[in-house]
């Protein structure tokens, strides 16, 4: 750690955090990639093998929502209580939507690798691309350093397993306009802008400039 002249801690200064619409262009500007690379992603694993599975039920449940269908002459209410009871349509659906789901999760988590993982550590300062844009950088509070690729791994994994897996879910593609106004909540709640990920990863988010001659 270094020190100042006598001897004595170097602290950051209290304009060290970042003005607040530049934590918002960061995680915007993240949240916006993690999407585009998703639904690339997303399109090659369903044009692949991977989504054999997923085809065959998708591909069973619709030729039976078909035949009954032409069977009730399309008589919505019939053909509704029909499928509601046929329970091989319902485990078909059941395990499209499933595999589905399962596929888009592997899509997200590559594509939140690529950015909110592979990056940051390959990074000097632990930056994600929003973060470089920005000139911003999460620091230990605790080590008075630059965040740790330990800290950098857990924001991830809380990132993937609880604002993506768990919420996309409840609210499908709708996760990603959500999860940008629930970190932003999150910081006007704290006086140090601080989210929830941050917290617990145990870091704040400072101008890099506030960096030099930190540690």
């Amino acid at each position: 750690m270094n020190k100042g002249s006598h001897g004595a801690e170097i602290k950051l200064e209290p304009n060290s955090r970042p003005y607040l619409l530049k934590r918002v262009i960061a995680d915007g500007f993240d949240a916006a990639l993690v999407f585009m690379l998703f639904t690339v992603i997303s399109l090659m694993l369903f044009s692949s093998p991977v989504a054999n599975t997923y085809n065959e039920h998708y591909a069973n449940y619709i030729r039976v929502r078909e035949e009954i269908a032409e069977e009730f002459a399309n008589d919505t209410q019939a053909i509704a209580e029909s499928l509601n009871g046929n329970a091989y349509y319902l485990e078909e659906r059941f395990a499209a939507n499933l595999h589905s789901y399962l596929i888009k999760l592997l899509a997200g988590f590559l594509a939140e690798s690529a950015v909110l993982l592979l990056i940051p550590l390959l990074s000097r300062f632990r930056k994600t691309p929003g973060k470089m844009m920005t000139n911003i950088m999460p620091f230990c509070e605790r080590k008075r350093a630059k965040a740790s690729r330990l800290s950098v791994f857990g924001r991830f994994l809380f990132v993937f397993f609880i604002d993506s897996a768990f919420l996309y879910l409840y609210t499908g593609i709708l996760t990603f306009l959500l999860v940008p106004v629930i970190r932003l909540t999150e910081m006007l709640l704290n006086k140090k802008n601080k989210t929830v990920c941050d917290a617990l990863s145990g870091v704040m988010i400072i101008e890099q400039l506030s960096y030099d001659g930190v540690c």
